[in-house]
């Protein structure tokens, strides 16, 4: 290394990893320093042998790591590493390094030096790779949640898909937590994964008896028909009224929250946003009146309201366009509104509102209040929902239903416990001891860096043939429950002869017992589970 006036107070040097092969296995590497090249550096060692003096004490190249040798990580050839001297007067004695950084975790199998000098001084011109998470620290994929260990947490990294994850309370190993990393797409975590975990909690759970509990849930409705009735001269203080009361048709319209015509949706000043044609249309059925009382108009809304309920039209002096209209299959739920102009000119308030508004107002909420379709309920009236007609009583209002939910309780004790948890797709429980009754024991040769995916499938010494599948306890106990019952309480009809399949008593039967050893392979042996 060749100390300048700009480099003469750097402490850290950059370096290319030249060759990661290290025959001593101690995790060395032969680096050549950014600033300089291999020919140069070689130049300089006296009677240089490229084929017998690499990786001996004449290698110049050569870096130790300042990782103990208890931690093996080793930097491939061609990435970044951070290189010191113990004294840097005196080059290629005594010379350290550890690994560079990287851009991105998604590009921990590999990545090329210059590449890793993105979030150095160097590195501004370098593209930035995909975030992870959001600047708000959310996740920008929500399946890229507990692929990476979070700030809190300590964890060693794989180059692949497998790590070691130390929580304050728990320990994960895992082996294919994603199924392959791409530097341009976000990282999904694999459910299927190969897992150990060790987890310690400071509460323990346990379960009460199942609890049946009620709650009921608003059952929306389409509105199917409305009554709409209108005063034209709210304004009249004479008693003589002009207007009309008329049965619509509504329009059914896509469903949703913003649907306007549901028995949810539908409320007293709904009228005025809608339009004839679009939400509704009519009227099919329709009384108008003109120069009535306030006493007649209401008889004659009310006789209206009762008939559409009722089923059968019959207000004096009206003659029915059809009774179909009004068959209850047809009306229900069925909303009875004030008209938009009647609404509108009834509700208007204004800090300096005229004496003609005063009487509009105070006939209009006369009216409110005199339309209903049973007196003993005045909070029904002017504007109502009727969801049914049960027994020639109304039902009023959005209707629910019962909803049951079956629950398990759960307390909590402070008491600790610990969980141990091992998952993979194929789980396989081996001893080196054990010996299959009629094929030997499992082989475990040559396995010590792991055993390869061909020795658990392959002929009848794989693991897979040399091991036997777990049990499912409950299920054996069910099975035996069954036998020893149906042993206490069969019955022959002569001693010589079988049996009865069914017995005295408890009604066991022997087909049952069949049909439990017939799903036996996969109730109660669980073939993922393994055992040798």
């Amino acid at each position: 290394m060749r100390i300048t006036e700009q480099n003469k107070h750097q402490i850290i040097f950059p370096g290319i990893v030249y060759d990661d092969n290290d025959p001593m296995m101690l995790g060395r590497i032969r680096v050549i320093p950014e600033t300089e090249n291999y020919s140069d550096i070689i130049a300089s060692v006296p009677n240089w042998n490229e084929k017998k003096d690499i990786w001996t004490s004449r290698d110049p190249l050569i870096f130790l790591p300042l990782l103990p040798v208890f931690y093996n990580q080793s930097p491939k050839k061609g990435e970044y590493v951070h290189i010191f001297y113990q004294n840097k007067e005196f080059p290629f004695k005594n010379q350290f390094y550890i690994q560079g950084p990287f851009s991105s975790p998604l590009l921990l199998n590999y990545e090329n030096y210059q590449g890793a000098k993105k979030f150095l001084a160097t590195g501004d011109r370098i593209k930035q790779g995909l975030s992870i998470k959001n600047q708000d620290g959310t996740y920008k994929e929500k399946n890229s949640k507990g692929v990476f260990a979070e700030p809190e947490d300590v964890a060693i990294y794989g180059r692949g898909t497998s790590d070691l994850v130390i929580k304050d309370e728990e320990l994960l190993l895992r082996a294919g937590k994603v199924r392959g990393f791409k530097t341009k797409e976000l990282p999904t975590a694999n459910i299927n994964r190969a897992f150990l975990q060790l987890s310690n909690f400071s509460q323990t759970k346990e379960k009460l008896p199942k609890e049946i509990k009620l709650s009921f849930i608003e059952n929306v409705k389409n509105v199917k028909k409305i009554i709409i009735w209108d005063i034209s001269n709210l304004e009249n203080d004479a008693d003589s009224f002009n207007g009309s009361v008329g049965l619509y048709a509504a329009i059914p319209q896509p469903t949703g929250e913003n649907n306007p015509i549901t028995t949810k949706n539908f409320k007293a000043n709904t009228i005025t946003k809608l339009s004839i044609g679009t939400e509704y249309q009519g009227p099919i059925e329709e009384i108008t009146f003109n120069s009535k009382s306030y006493t007649e108009i209401v008889n004659i809304v009310n006789s209206f309201i009762s008939g559409v309920f009722g089923g059968f039209l019959n207000v004096s002096g009206y003659t029915t366009n059809s009774q179909q209209n009004v068959t209850p299959e047809n009306v229900f739920p069925l909303i009875i509104t004030p008209s938009k102009d009647a609404y509108k000119t009834g509700s208007r308030v204004s800090p300096s509102i005229d004496p003609s508004q005063l009487v509009e107002s105070r006939n209009f909420m006369k009216f409110f209040k005199g339309i209903n379709i049973d007196p003993a309920k005045p909070n029904k009236s002017g504007f109502f929902l009727i969801s049914d007609n049960r027994i020639g009583t109304p039902v009023f209002g959005p209707q629910q239903d019962v909803k049951i939910n079956r629950i398990t309780p759960t307390i909590f004790t402070p008491d600790q416990i610990s969980y141990g948890v091992m998952g993979a797709q194929k789980i396989y429980l081996l001893s080196h001891n054990s010996t299959h009754p009629s094929g030997g024991k499992i082989n475990l040769q040559d396995t010590i860096y792991g055993i390869p995916q061909d020795k658990f499938i392959g002929d009848n010494r794989s693991i897979e043939s040399l091991s036997f599948s777990s049990i499912r306890g409950e299920k054996m106990l069910e099975l035996i429950r069954k036998i020893f019952s149906f042993v206490k309480g069969h019955v022959h009809a002569i001693a010589t002869t079988p049996p009865i399949p069914v017995t005295e008593g408890n009604g066991i039967t022997t087909a049952e017992i069949d049909q439990i050893l017939a799903d036996a392979e996969n109730t109660i042996l669980n073939q993922n589970i393994r055992i040798n």
